[in-house]
């Protein structure tokens, strides 16, 4: 596969550094994490948004107002927040030229709305369970030292597959990441075709390519491309209309990344999370399979489930749960307060079709190495408790 010239990779490259994983956002921390007590069934919305105030909802208007200008201030290039308590809107801020309707971008959030997918698949009966071996969708890894895999050790990035989640420039030519994004058309045959590390379940690492696998078991699960599955399972019934999700030149949905939606479909999908799955009297996701997923992994020291991020108490914020992409995209889940908040970051999407032709970059540029195209980072990183942790404490400040 001809690579892209290097000092073109060499700048994509300083501009993915921790790209999709964001783990400098802080939130994750050692220890054993318990599955947080998540919400009773309640209010979810129809078409459109309740909003209410914050006052309606007990919650002290000063205290969001610091959240909001923690968000907006300068540098932190901030698109869009939105504060959903009890179903409803409490709070929404938007960035100067940007609205509800802005598209927003995902980054590694996406990993998220893939393993619902693969629970609605089990539920559905399309896919065996978790403990299928992954030699069902990859017949040629069988008689290899990559047929003991299965699909739960995937799902908890623990397939033991070789792979370098490296976005240092000095990592430039070790670097899977930087290579499946910038070099290589066909994504999903680039992540199946590496080779095995260590022993399946043995070793908890990130890894992108370990989400682009389910791609290929979605597809030949369901029998439709991912992001078509997802339209009829998760996006429709969620009521969320305006969105897109990238496909590698193959036409490989992305799994791992690159969902474009608005800031408020985010909300839908981390307050179905919320509901346990449940979206009015439709159960979107298994209830079971919510359960399942927000157990933590072993030798993930307690902070990551399937493709979710455990978030435990920590000081004054309780425990939860989100979903986390590069350049500060976040989706965090809060049930004890019945809480869901979402922040994305600065996003200029591309007017062409959402496919990674010939790399992903070409149209889905992170870092702001491009000027008004992709994402932008907050100049000076993210920090999340001083994000959350005004939004926590208006409970207590009406």
């Amino acid at each position: 596969m001809t690579r892209l010239g290097g000092r073109w990779r060499r700048a994509c490259a300083v501009a993915l550094i921790a790209l999709v994983m964001a783990c400098s956002s802080g939130g994750t921390t050692g220890g054993e994490t318990a599955t947080p007590q998540r919400a009773s069934t309640g209010p979810v919305p129809a078409d459109e948004w309740e909003v209410a105030s914050p006052e309606e909802h007990g919650m002290d208007p000063a205290s969001l107002e610091a959240a909001r200008a923690y968000a907006f201030a300068e540098g932190m290039n901030t698109q869009g927040v939105v504060v959903v308590h009890d179903g409803e809107i409490v709070a929404e801020w938007y960035a100067g030229g940007a609205d509800e309707d802005a598209w927003a971008a995902s980054w590694s959030v996406a990993k998220s709305f893939t393993s619902a997918l693969v629970g609605i698949a089990i539920e559905d009966g399309l896919i065996p369970g978790v403990d299928e071996p992954m030699t069902t969708w990859f017949s040629d890894w069988e008689g290899t030292d990559r047929e003991a895999i299965t699909l739960r050790d995937v799902l908890q990035m623990s397939s033991g597959l070789d792979w370098v989640e490296d976005y240092r420039p000095e990592a430039l030519d070790e670097s899977d990441i930087i290579e499946m994004v910038l070099s290589q058309p066909d994504q999903l045959a680039y992540a199946s075709s590496r080779p095995a590390a260590s022993g399946p379940g043995s070793v908890w690492s990130y890894s992108s390519g370990d989400t682009m696998l389910l791609s290929g078991v979605l597809e030949q699960a369901t029998g439709m491309p991912v992001h078509e599955y997802a339209r009829q399972e998760i996006f429709d019934p969620l009521g969320i209309d305006q969105v897109e999700w990238w496909r590698d030149a193959g036409g490989h949905t992305l799994t791992y990344c690159c969902l474009d939606t608005t800031t408020r479909g985010f909300a839908r999908f981390g307050l179905l999370y919320e509901r346990r799955g449940a979206w009015g009297d439709q159960q979107v996701v298994p209830e079971g399979w919510v359960e399942d997923s927000l157990e933590p992994a072993p030798r993930s020291d307690g902070g990551y489930g399937y493709q979710w991020w455990l978030d435990e108490e920590e000081g004054e914020l309780p425990e939860g749960f989100s979903a986390r992409g590069h350049d500060g995209q976040y989706i965090y889940v809060i049930p004890s307060l019945d809480l869901v908040v979402v922040r994305n970051g600065t996003y200029v999407k591309d007017p062409g079709p959402p496919v990674a032709d010939p790399n992903l970059f070409g149209g889905y540029p992170s870092g702001g190495l491009v000027p008004g195209k992709g994402t932008t980072p907050p100049e000076d990183g993210w920090d999340r408790d001083e994000f959350l942790l005004p939004i926590v404490e208006s409970f207590d400040g009406t």
